[in-house]
């Protein structure tokens, strides 16, 4: 797999830079020998707290790329992330490698367009669904359910369930804003949490739950974004074929139990989560290298310290810093990657 990161500090309105942006992410794709065929994911970090804003950056970006990717048209996601770079765009692109016999399929359900990527008739699909939110609800629980319905009739779609996602993504605006939901007081992540487990049933998952990520975002809707995988789940020594992009260690976050890193200070809890993503990867510290590492950071204070950690002890290709609450106010940090 291929990544692309476009973080440069270009000049203009917001507008004017995501389609800069956008314009240096396809010339470095094109550059790098890749066919825009093979690009099946898009995501878009920007600096903005203003709804209005964002709701033009979507629609611009939309009508990019249908003008740039046509029939080709990537699952993509967009929230209000700051890049902790201090540019106010910053553009991941994902893309199979040109020798890769991977099949992506562009799909669309109901003006949403997602992706199935497939080695083979009879071996399982990956569906990428891109970011799922319901503009203009304005009641959080059935902006939650909304979301969280639309995901589960396009898994249906696909002749899946929520048991089968392996990781997934929840950002969600103010996470730790709290309201009156009739005689409790709950902060915004407990209310999309308390929806989400009506989904999350435990004879539903009998092999555990997906990797879970839970951001803050600065202004928006609930966004949802997954990867499902369908039938039997390839391990590492499979020698059935079947590519490697298609198996559940491709996509891992840090997943830490939160009481484990109470009372820890920033450099413990990024040492210890880096422990449980090299973990997760098969990966040694500095050993082979992944392709693609996020990190998001509550505290941007906190940025040389964490890279001076994660340039002593890890080799990847790609790393991007963001800024963000993190699902629980007692974490300082939060990683997730791609091998």
């Amino acid at each position: 797999m291929n990544v692309f990161i476009v973080d440069e500090g270009f000049s203009g309105s917001l507008e004017s830079k995501l389609e800069q942006s956008v314009y240096k992410f396809l010339s470095e794709v094109r550059d790098a020998g890749v066919s825009l065929k093979k690009i099946f994911k898009l995501n878009v970090f920007l600096k903005t707290d203003n709804e209005s804003e964002l709701s033009d950056i979507r629609e611009e970006f939309s009508n990019l790329m249908k003008k740039e990717f046509s029939k080709n048209m990537p699952a993509y996601t967009i929230v209000s992330q700051p890049s902790l770079s201090g540019n106010d765009i910053l553009l991941e692109g994902m893309s199979i490698d040109e020798g890769e016999e991977i099949k992506i399929e562009r799909r669309i359900f109901y003006k949403h367009p997602y992706v199935v990527l497939s080695s083979g008739k009879n071996d399982p699909r990956m569906i990428v669904s891109g970011g799922i939110s319901v503009p203009g609800e304005e009641d959080l629980v059935f902006e939650s359910q909304r979301v969280l319905d639309f995901a589960e009739q396009l898994l249906l779609k696909e002749d899946l369930d929520y048991s089968h996602i392996i990781s997934q993504s929840n950002y969600i605006p103010s996470i730790f804003t709290v309201s009156k939901y009739g005689n409790e007081k709950l902060k915004n992540i407990q209310v999309y949490d308390n929806v989400r487990s009506l989904y999350y049933s435990t004879e539903l998952f009998k092999d555990g739950h997906p990797e879970l990520t839970a951001t803050g975002t600065n202004t928006g809707d609930i966004t949802m974004d997954f990867v499902a995988l369908s039938g039997k789940m390839p391990s590492e020594d499979d020698d059935s074929g079947n590519s490697s992009l298609l198996s559940t260690d491709m996509f891992v976050n840090s997943d830490i139990v939160t009481e484990e890193l109470s009372g820890m200070n920033t450099e413990e809890q990024t040492k210890h989560v880096l422990r449980s993503i090299l973990q997760k990867l098969s990966v040694s510290e500095n050993g082979d290298k992944i392709s693609y590492l996020r990190i998001y950071l509550k505290d941007k204070a906190d940025l040389p310290l964490v890279k001076s950690i994660i340039g002593q002890n890890i080799n990847a290709v790609n790393i991007v810093y963001l800024e963000a609450d993190i699902s629980n106010e007692d974490m300082k940090i939060y990683m997730e990657a791609i091998k």
